[in-house]
């Protein structure tokens, strides 16, 4: 018989019971593809904070060596925000961030998955860090977020477990000592950290912990190249660039495309044209 013939009504009758069944097998199925997907695409995100008062080329090139490195499938560069107990950083929040969208845009293809937040620009001042990773973490529920520090921040006198945040609590007219919680041993059990090697700051191994790290916390490890790379690594600072800039080191008389020459190849040319037509730095 033919697809239309007697063979075709002899079928079982599709009834409402197995239609339910059929969904029920079907969502199962949707849920656990669903489930595979997420897992698949969660991705690793590095975060890279920072003044970048300016942005360095030296910048630039350590966000490349930790995507090269393959600890990250992405960084993200955050530039702080107001900064109160940093009276000498008075660029606004909003030039530092456009500074690092040219940068990021100019340096790289537009594939390559370095990106610029702007997640500290517009609030009152900077994040605490612990507060940071934490919005990112609800804004990103599929992101796995790393902090990237640099091994100054692992010497005598620096320790992460006692940094601080803000107490959620707190309201004006309670105790200023309330004002701040400390949150430094929550960061460390919660979050991956990234150690970048910065000269002259080094962190000796043990025999009971050949990385070195260990004793700082339980997430910490190097920033170390795959396949028998060696990292690049830059000595560029922001200060010294300022320092460059400043009119109190320049000659009596010289013009200021005179000081705009003295970052030139130090900064992507769309930073040095934005600087100067900002007039930031005089």
């Amino acid at each position: 018989s033919s697809r239309f013939g007697p063979k075709a009504h002899r079928r079982s009758p599709v009834t409402f019971r197995s239609l339910k069944r059929l969904a029920a097998l079907s969502m199962a199925a949707d849920g656990v593809s669903n489930e595979r997907l997420r897992s698949q695409a969660r991705r690793r995100v590095a975060i890279y904070g920072g003044a970048y008062d300016p942005i360095t080329n030296s910048h630039l090139t350590c966000a490349s060596e930790i995507v090269h490195s393959g600890k990250a499938d992405e960084v993200w560069l955050v530039p702080c925000g107001k900064r109160p107990d940093k009276p000498k950083l008075k660029t606004p929040p909003i030039d530092r961030y456009v500074m690092c969208q040219i940068a990021v845009n100019s340096t790289f293809s537009p594939s390559f998955p370095v990106k610029v937040s702007d997640i500290e620009c517009f609030e009152p001042e900077a994040m605490f860090t612990y507060d940071l990773l934490c919005s990112l973490r609800k804004a990103h529920p599929e992101v796995d977020f790393v902090f990237v520090i640099g091994t100054d921040w692992l010497q005598e006198g620096t320790n992460i477990a006692t940094w601080e945040s803000k107490n959620p609590a707190w309201k004006p007219g309670d105790p200023l000592d309330k004002k701040l919680v400390v949150t430094g041993d929550k960061l460390l059990q919660e979050f991956d950290f990234l150690v970048v090697k910065r000269p002259g700051y080094e962190v000796a191994p043990s025999p009971g912990d050949p990385t070195g790290l260990k004793r700082f916390g339980p997430r910490l490890q190097w920033l170390a190249m795959e396949r028998g790379m060696t990292f690049i690594e830059g000595n560029l600072s922001s200060t010294e660039l300022r320092k460059r800039l400043d009119p109190s080191h320049r000659d009596a008389g010289a013009a200021e495309a005179d000081a705009l020459r003295t970052i030139d190849g130090l900064v992507p040319m769309g930073v040095l044209a934005y600087i100067g037509r900002a007039g930031l730095y005089r």
